[in-house]
C-alpha cells in the first residue's frame, strides 16, 4: 500500500513540476466545454487530431466518447489537472506517458476536446 501512496504522490508531483515547466493552464478548458469562438473550435479539432495520431482511441474507443480497455472519457469527474497529469506522466503498466512528445498547448488542446466531447448522433 505505501508503494502506492508513494508512487501517486510522485506522479502528482512530476505533473505539477510539469505542468508549472511548461505554462499549462488547465482553468480555462472546463470554461470552454462548447466551443464559443473559431480559436476554441480550432483548438477541439486539434486536440481531436491528436487524440487520433497519438492512438488515444486504441484504448479510449469512439474517440473517448466510450470505454474499452480504459475508461470512456465523455463527463469525466475526473478534474482538469487529474487529466493533464495523466496525459504528461501516464500511468505505471495503465497508459504511456505523452509529456514528452506533447507541447503545453497540445495538452491544453486534447484536454479541450474531452471536455467537448458530447454523444454522436446519426442523422
Amino acid at each position: 500500500m505505501k508503494q502506492w501512496i508513494n508512487a501517486g504522490g510522485a506522479m502528482l508531483l512530476a505533473a505539477a513540476l510539469y505542468a508549472y515547466a511548461t505554462g499549462i493552464l488547465p482553468a480555462r478548458a472546463a470554461e470552454t466545454a462548447s466551443p464559443t469562438s473559431p480559436a476554441d473550435a480550432a483548438q477541439i479539432a486539434h486536440g481531436k487530431t491528436l487524440f487520433i495520431s497519438y492512438g488515444c482511441g486504441w484504448c479510449h474507443e469512439d474517440g473517448g466518447r466510450k470505454a474499452g480497455k480504459c475508461p470512456k472519457l465523455m463527463d469525466t469527474p475526473r478534474d482538469d489537472e487529474f487529466i493533464i497529469s495523466l496525459i504528461a506522466v501516464g500511468s505505471p503498466g495503465k497508459m504511456p506517458p505523452f509529456g514528452e512528445a506533447l507541447t503545453g498547448p497540445d495538452i491544453n488542446a486534447l484536454l479541450l476536446y474531452i471536455r467537448s466531447l458530447k454523444p454522436e448522433t446519426n442523422p
